[in-house]
């Protein structure tokens, strides 16, 4: 089911962009703080171009959370190999939200080739945080894992 449209994904989004909104307004600067507020805005309007546009500037300089809104942005509008790049900047720089779409994506291969020990790696990292649902979704892929897969997304989660 595409990103958008399962009703679940939608509550969690909602409440994610609240609490974004919150730590936006307490963590960035100033000037970026009305510029993150602005794209979280417009994303919740679903002007996500508009969105990106507030977001980019600030992703590139650095800023996780707007590289987060860059990734959440680009997955909803269906294409999710865009978002890659910017969830992975927001996950290294320890975005549990990032850290747990991107096991998602690599545990499914939307956008990207399937790959249970990255998806394993990210995932793992999440439940470090204590990201609410990482460790089902974990459980999930390990599952699908073999023994050696699941070492090597654990050596894979001290530096992905």
């Amino acid at each position: 089911m595409p990103h958008g449209k399962n009703p679940r994904r939608r509550v969690a989004q909602a409440a994610t962009l609240a609490g974004l909104l919150a730590l936006a307004a307490v963590a960035a600067p100033a000037a970026g703080r009305a510029d993150i507020a602005s794209g979280w805005r417009a994303y919740a309007s679903g002007d996500y171009e508009a969105a990106i546009d507030e977001w980019q500037p600030l992703a590139e300089a650095g800023d996780r959370e707007a590289a987060y809104g860059m990734g959440m942005a680009w997955q909803i509008m269906g294409q999710p190999a865009r978002a890659v790049p910017w969830y992975e900047q927001a996950a290294r720089a320890g975005s549990a939200e990032a850290q747990v779409l991107l096991g998602e994506i690599y545990a499914t291969g939307a956008g990207v080739p399937r790959d249970l020990v990255r998806a394993y790696a990210w995932l793992r990292l999440a439940v470090a945080q204590k990201h609410p649902n990482a460790a089902l979704f974990l459980d999930a892929v390990a599952g699908r894992m073999t023994a050696e897969q699941i070492e090597a997304g654990r050596r894979m989660s001290v530096e992905p």
